[in-house]
């Protein structure tokens, strides 16, 4: 049995959130880097000491070391290093028979220098309109960490178009696997493909070429992607177009079309209500694991006996939109998280132990990290389905998530998920940049995720461990741009 959780009055989290804006100023005197601080790596008692809950108070020493192991029994030790939320959710994310190894204290996982160079070399140009919206961004981060200052209401405006716009090579691309869970028992068969998302726009690598990479013209990225199995989905494929537009348009919607197999046509779709990735729906019958799960809303090519949907694409978070939300910082936290994983998942390990629900990445190396959390309230209520509050925690120094949270309009928990990256320079075979196989890498690709669905019982994992974020030759990403291509091979 784990200890029961013990959080401070919400009266008294709310005040002590208050002092991290109060504070700003001090802590800019005592902190080199400002509030944005991140410790020296493999540091795990900086000077400036540990952040922890409620978000930026001071945090006590660590229970910990790197090398030290947990079991499901010790996992009480580490409660002020997990969010509040996952914490509450323990039973799903942690299980008997875990261990969890802990990693590096603050591991130098920094974006390469060019990317960092477009970041100098354009600040201060970037803007924000009255709409939310950004305008007179090219490359790099729209606003050095440096420049934000947290006392200002914008700061977690700014912030979340840094997270948006974070370092992730150009995109990412390779097999994956979502498998939905419905309670304890009832599984669906896996879904299993291949996806991909080329970055177009704001290209840190294409100095040369305008920062867009060819054939861009108004797109911001292009993402699309297909499935292997099962075989009521086989070849179903889609193509998702971002346009540069959305970046101050909050009520432009994406272009999609997708190819229908049972038709042999690609028929344009409506994206009225896609915020982030696109994947097809499913309605996933709550049925022992083996039974077939039927592809849902657009294609419907069969069903289950007692069925229900779910939103996922199982990549969410890692695209937003910034203008469609209200934005605040709500302070920094360190905490741990499997950043830079080591347990490989599937398309490389076909099988795994993820616990009773399903959910959790457990087993696997967790590293200590400062987490920058963000809170945003949704700008237009588009239903009861859809959250009103969000609150993400990313890593503060390569901006990829670590943990998600929503809440309905009664501020009840929605949603609760947790990301797991891999570090492209631990890949000795990673594939290099194909203009210059000599520039860096550097990027933490999300290798996996996990979402519990508190409102409907149940939950989704995706694994992708062998994404990588370098992208095709030009004569590749022309093809992946064209609508006409989904027909190929069929």
């Amino acid at each position: 049995m784990i200890a029961e959780n013990r959080m401070p009055p919400r009266s008294g989290v709310l005040a002590l959130l208050g002092l991290f804006v109060l504070a700003a100023g001090v802590a800019r005197a005592e902190h080199p880097g400002g509030p944005w601080a991140i410790p020296p790596a493999g540091t795990c008692e900086p000077a400036g000491g540990l952040k922890g809950w409620p978000i930026g108070v001071d945090a006590p020493p660590l229970p910990f070391k790197t090398g030290d192991s947990f079991a499901l029994e010790q996992l009480a030790v580490l409660e002020g290093y997990l969010p509040p939320e996952i914490w509450k959710q323990r039973e799903r994310f942690f299980y008997e028979g875990m261990r969890l190894e802990i990693g590096p204290c603050f591991a130098d996982y920094s974006a390469p220098p060019f990317f960092d160079e477009a970041t100098t070399r354009f600040s201060g140009k970037a803007r924000l309109r009255d709409n939310g919206g950004l305008e007179d961004y090219t490359a790099g981060l729209p606003f050095p960490p440096d420049t934000i200052d947290p006392t200002d209401p914008k700061a977690g405006l700014e912030w979340a178009w840094n997270v948006a716009n974070r370092y992730q090579g150009a995109g990412f691309r390779g097999k994956f696997r979502v498998s939905d869970m419905v309670g304890r028992a009832g599984r669906a068969e896996p879904f299993e493909g291949e996806i991909f998302k080329i970055q177009l726009a704001h290209r840190a690598d294409r100095a040369k070429g305008e920062y867009r990479a060819k054939g861009a013209r108004d797109k911001a990225w292009v993402a699309g992607g297909k499935f292997f199995t099962p075989f009521a989905a086989r070849e179903h494929a889609w193509r998702q177009y971002r346009d540069l537009e959305h970046e101050t348009k909050p009520e432009r919607s994406d272009d999609l079309h997708a190819y229908l197999p049972d038709h042999r046509r690609v028929r344009r779709i409506s994206a009225s209500d896609v915020e982030g990735l696109y994947m097809p729906s499913f309605s996933v019958g709550v049925v022992q694991a083996t039974t077939l799960a039927g592809l849902g809303g657009v294609g419907s090519v069969g069903s289950a006996a007692s069925s229900l949907t779910t939103k996922r694409s199982g990549f969410e978070g890692l695209e937003i939109r910034p203008l469609l939300y209200a934005w605040k910082v709500l302070g920094v936290q360190d905490v741990l998280a499997p950043i830079n994983a080591a347990s490989p998942v599937y398309p490389e390990q076909k099988e795994g132990d993820f616990g009773t629900w399903g959910l959790s990445f457990a087993s696997d190396r967790w590293d200590l990290r400062r987490a920058l959390v963000l809170e945003g309230r949704a700008l237009v209520n588009r239903g009861e389905r859809d959250p009103t509050r969000m609150v993400l925690y990313v890593d503060l120094q390569t901006l990829a998530p670590l943990y998600y949270m929503s809440y309905d309009d009664r501020d009840e928990t929605m949603d609760v998920g947790q990301y797991v990256g891999r570090w492209s320079e631990d890949r000795p075979d990673y594939p290099r940049w194909p203009d210059d196989p000599e520039r860096p890498i550097r990027v933490i690709d999300s290798v996996a995720a996990a979402y519990a669905n508190l409102s409907e019982g149940g939950g989704w994992r995706r694994e992708s461990w062998d994404v990588v974020a370098t992208p095709p030759n030009d004569r590749e990403v022309k093809k992946l741009l064209s609508v006409s291509n989904l027909t190929k091979g069929h």
